[in-house]
This record gives C-alpha cells, sequence and structure tokens, in this order.
C-alpha cells in the first residue's frame, strides 16, 4: 500500500517543497493519509500512483495540482 507523487522535473525545488509538505501534512492530519507511506520523487510528468484506492489517489493528484496552480 504505497502512494507516489512524481513531480515533472520542470517543476521548481519550491513547489516541489511545497508539494512534499502536503504530504507530510496529509500524514499527519487526515486519516485516510494517516500510517500510509507517501513517497515524493522526481519525474516526467507530475502523476499519483495509489496502490490500494484510486479514489485516494485521484484526490491526491487534485490536492497537488492545486498546489502546482498556486505558483
Amino acid at each position: 500500500m504505497s502512494i507516489t507523487i512524481t513531480v515533472a522535473r520542470s517543476v521548481s525545488f519550491a513547489d516541489y517543497a511545497r508539494i512534499e509538505e502536503l504530504a507530510d501534512l496529509l500524514r499527519m492530519q487526515d486519516r485516510n493519509f494517516k500510517d500510509r507511506v507517501v513517497t515524493v520523487q522526481w519525474g516526467p510528468a507530475t502523476t499519483v500512483s495509489d496502490t490500494h484506492d484510486r479514489l485516494r489517489g485521484a484526490l491526491l493528484q487534485l490536492l497537488v495540482e492545486n498546489v502546482l496552480s498556486k505558483r
């Protein structure tokens, strides 16, 4: 049950850090993400993969896109 957030290499380091902060905040405060392994990594495109729950993955994708839209 792992969740991977892949951040496009074209995203700034500051936005990457904001996505890491989002992942940490969700693990601490949202019961849907509590005690889950959430990995943030660089890649060719910004995507979210949740091997256990597609809806949770889709929610996280929207949250990540929201962070990136506030640049």
